[in-house]
């Protein structure tokens, strides 16, 4: 099937309308101003020869630019800033000065080692950074139909066909996402070289194997430590020589986090052997979700689209068994992904701790890219519920109420002081987050011959064409989070022969429809049983429901999708769970926070589960749907969801709760 790009859906809804508004202004205007004070704007400056000064930050650090690049282009298509339109028109002139006349373009290397290219692939980050500016030249393009970075960004792209096509399996990328921008521009050009060259970095991953990769790695690892010192004696020889031009910006590595045992010795082996790379076996053989999260999610990302791309369905058994791996076993009830900290990587089956919870906003972020991929390749519901589930946990909670302050890492139980900054030393994720909300009315709809799917109910319209050429309007009225009410509303040109299919949520058991206010029958398709799920979350549970109509202007389908308060039981095998249970309600999953519950030790109280129920509070963040009941001691509890906790003072928290009653699940609306 085909995606409905965001450019041709018009967004108007009430929860995330007004998110994305301030994405577009707030949030990207403190992110600029961040980039700015880190220095990551200025090593373009420097590589451009406009300025002095010493490279700032990681080897990646090109890479938040392009990716604030990237949602400032998407956002601009429907959004007018012009404080935003200025950041990013000098960006891209800084950009074009910076790149070199064959292509290249790493700060990086220009800066501190020039003349040095494609030395350290797997750990230095070069092709990643040329993929989020190809990615972000891509958006640019699409919303300004303007050519300059794209130039810029296909040269870089043909430089790197130019260097690696015909190469061995030791020249690939160890950071994934270089593979995702190559298949991009390949669609949006049809050049056969960025398709041949994407599918090389792929087939060829895993080709050294683990002894020969281990070898590989010593040797690239000693060169990097090499470059650090001379790095480091290159700083000290600069702010010698110019005391008044040196100021350090402090900023946290990430957030606080737990550290389990050995995982220093794990994350070593990881990286030695090619599991932390996902560089251990070809991915035809690989059946299990490893290493770093964010690469993994990647990497699965990009071989859907070489599916879509290409008709390579071989390819499939082996995603679609590690997508079940990470679904059954190596997810947290948010969806969030990656149990280890320092590695940020999977842990063993079941591994999931809540307190030790690393499950990075950048890897909700790309498990969201990889289950899109997958709705695309397969009408499993499956795919599209487990994106909505992690839109609303896993990547909601990643900023803060006010656009301005983030999380890294996202635990689900807090007792160690973790707060929310403004910016880390590696902020991957919010320019992320930015581009993502800006491309989210592309991920509501997609179609296929005469047939249209509803995959996210978020309030928006669009207008499509039937193979026919005869046009459809579609308008979607939604109250989720916080209901289940969804209105479709159907305007064709002349009265047309298609399917509807929509997505009735894993969360919603009962669920009534009527198409101009008459009841609709309909026959829920069977649901396969599996077996339980590490977080008791599946969503394979969802399903679509077909709606065959001839439909005529004004037709009106309505869903009353019921939101049961629902108690998820993790997997037995989960054993810092055990006696626990979390609790959702409709697309979101709610905590206890220190907060909102003063006098109370959230760690230890035992919940009466049949005490819940739904209140919306108009006066908390805005107005949100919060859950009150009670302790089995009779304490009174308060439940907020999970997307908005350390949003104040107290951030002592926790999703999952003793159970003093063994209902699963709990009807209160």
């Amino acid at each position: 099937m085909q995606a409905v790009h965001f450019q041709r859906v018009t967004l108007d809804d009430a929860f995330w309308s007004p998110r994305l508004q301030l994405s577009a202004s707030t949030a990207l205007l403190h992110q600029w101003r961040q980039l700015e004070t880190s220095g990551c704007i200025t090593n373009f400056r420097l590589a451009a020869g406009l300025t002095q000064g010493l490279h700032s930050g990681w080897f990646f650090a090109d890479s938040d630019a392009y990716k604030w690049l990237d949602a400032a282009a998407r956002f601009s298509f429907a959004y007018t800033f012009s404080a935003v339109d200025n950041h990013m028109q000098q960006l891209i002139l800084l950009i074009e000065s910076a790149q070199t006349p064959d292509g290249y373009l790493y700060t990086y290397n220009q800066l501190l080692f020039p003349g040095s290219r494609w030395q350290n692939l797997q750990i230095e980050h070069e092709l990643y950074c040329h993929g989020h500016l190809i990615e972000a030249a891509i958006a640019h393009f699409e919303a300004t139909k303007t050519e300059p970075l794209l130039q810029v960004a296909t040269r870089a792209a043909d430089l790197v066909c130019e260097t690696f096509l015909g190469k061995g399996a030791a020249f690939t990328p160890g950071h994934e996402e270089i593979e995702i921008a190559l298949l991009r521009l390949y669609q949006l050009s049809g050049q056969a070289h960025y398709l041949e060259m994407a599918t090389q970095f792929l087939e060829q991953r895993g080709g050294l194997g683990p002894i020969r990769f281990a070898m590989h790695m010593l040797r690239e690892n000693a060169r990097v430590n090499r470059r650090t010192k001379i790095r480091e004696q290159q700083n000290s020889n600069f702010q010698r020589e110019h005391p008044a031009q040196h100021s350090e910006t402090i900023l946290p590595k990430t957030n606080q986090a737990i550290i389990p045992r050995w995982s220093r010795e794990r994350f070593l082996l990881g990286g030695l052997f090619g599991t932390y790379f996902q560089q251990h076996a070809p991915i035809r053989h690989q059946s299990e979700a490893v290493g770093h999260a964010v690469r993994f999610t990647y990497l699965q990302t990009a071989i859907a689209m070489l599916i879509h791309l290409t008709g390579d369905y071989s390819l499939i058994p082996s995603l679609v068994t590690r997508w079940k791996d990470v679904i059954s076993k190596k997810s947290y009830i948010s969806g969030g992904i990656g149990s280890l900290p320092i590695s940020e990587a999977f842990g063993r089956a079941y591994e999931l701790d809540p307190a030790s919870a690393y499950a990075e906003t950048c890897a909700a972020l790309g498990s969201m890219f990889w289950n899109w991929e997958m709705t695309l390749l397969e009408p499993d519901a499956a795919y599209a519920d487990q994106f909505e589930h992690l839109l609303y946990n896993a990547a909601l909670v990643g900023i803060g109420q006010d656009m301005t302050r983030y999380l890294y890492n996202n635990p689900l139980q807090n007792n160690n002081g973790l707060h929310r900054e403004p910016w880390f030393e590696i902020p991957c994720c919010p320019s992320n987050l930015a581009r993502t909300w800006a491309a989210l009315p592309g991920y509501i709809y997609t179609h296929k011959d005469e047939t249209l799917w509803i995959h996210q109910f978020i309030g928006s319209s669009f207008e499509h064409r039937l193979p026919s050429g005869q046009a459809v309007g579609i308008k979607v009225e939604s109250s989720l989070p916080w209901q289940g009410n969804v209105r479709i509303q159907v305007d064709p040109e002349n009265p047309a022969d298609f399917t509807l299919n929509v997505r009735i949520p894993s969360w919603c058991p009962h669920v009534s429809i009527t198409l101009n206010g008459r009841d609709y029958p309909f026959i829920s398709p069977a649901i396969m049983m599996n077996p339980p799920t590490a977080s008791g979350f599946d969503p394979r549970e969802a399903q679509y429901v077909a709606i065959q109509h001839t439909w005529q202007n004004g037709d009106v389908l309505q869903l009353d999708l019921s939101m049961p308060i629902i108690l998820h039981i993790p997997h037995p095998r989960v054993k810092s769970c055990r006696a626990k249970v979390a609790v959702t309600r409709g697309p979101l999953l709610y905590c206890l926070e220190a907060e909102d519950n003063p006098g109370v030790d959230i760690f230890e109280i035992v919940l009466n589960p049949n005490s819940l129920k739904a209140r919306f509070h108009a006066d908390l963040f805005g107005g949100v749907t919060v859950l009150d009941g009670h302790s089995t001691s009779g304490q009174a509890l308060t439940f907020i969801p999970y997307a908005w906790w350390a949003n104040r003072a107290d951030t002592r928290m926790t999703a999952y709760v003793g159970l003093g009653i063994s209902d699963q699940t709990i009807e209160k609306e």
